[in-house]
């Protein structure tokens, strides 16, 4: 049983995750050619995937926190153990769909989604043995703010919008000073064989 402490965090978080869910399939809906026909793309499908079995698993947490009489213990081990089962599957539709090159962002991103339930079923194993213990309790429902960050984040990978993490900005930046240092030497180097053959002998 949830102290009445948390309910109006648990509360803010089930609204909060129905919402999201709601903008996700906005999202899908933006540009479905990407999920489903025959021009479906496999990445979008994981990310697309990936984003819903967090939100959902968040609402689902938050729902049953909300329950009168509820163990929250127990919805978090089948929770997690669904969670873990669906991201294992999204990591072998990647392998078998990109056996020569993997993107190193979707790696990362079902690895995080790994440590995240796992994380998850380690807190609803606690608190499954100690249901009334409050930093169990807190430490479960911190964990849903990480599957809000996660979900956010693929969908707005989803939608095809631009990468701005630091990693992809810092890149993006060398590779621009590296294009544009090849670009002077290219410049001074046809600078300096333009006046050599006017100079020569006539």
């Amino acid at each position: 049983m949830v102290p009445v402490s948390f309910h109006d965090y648990f509360g803010g978080c089930a609204t909060v995750a129905g919402a999201l869910i709601g903008l996700l399939f906005v999202a899908i809906s933006v540009s479905p050619e990407k999920l489903t026909g025959a021009s479906a793309h496999a990445e979008q499908q994981i990310r697309a995937a990936a984003a819903f079995s967090a939100l959902v698993s968040t609402l689902v947490i938050a729902l049953v926190a909300l329950l009168p009489g509820a163990s929250l213990g127990e919805a978090g081990i089948i929770v997690s153990a669904a969670g873990l089962a669906t991201t294992v599957g999204l990591c072998l539709l990647l392998l078998r769909e990109h056996r020569e090159k993997i993107r190193r962002t979707d790696v990362s991103m079902l690895v995080i989604l790994l440590v995240l339930y796992g994380l998850q079923l380690a807190s609803a194993l606690q608190l499954d043995g100690s249901p009334r213990k409050v930093s169990d309790i807190g430490r479960l429902g911190a964990l849903l703010i990480g599957f809000f960050l996660f979900g956010i984040a693929r969908s707005w990978q989803l939608v095809g919008a631009r990468d701005t993490s630091l990693t992809s900005t810092v890149s993006a930046l060398i590779h621009r000073s590296a294009s544009e240092s090849l670009h002077r030497e290219e410049g001074g180097q046809a600078g300096n064989a333009g006046p050599a053959g006017r100079d020569g002998p006539h």
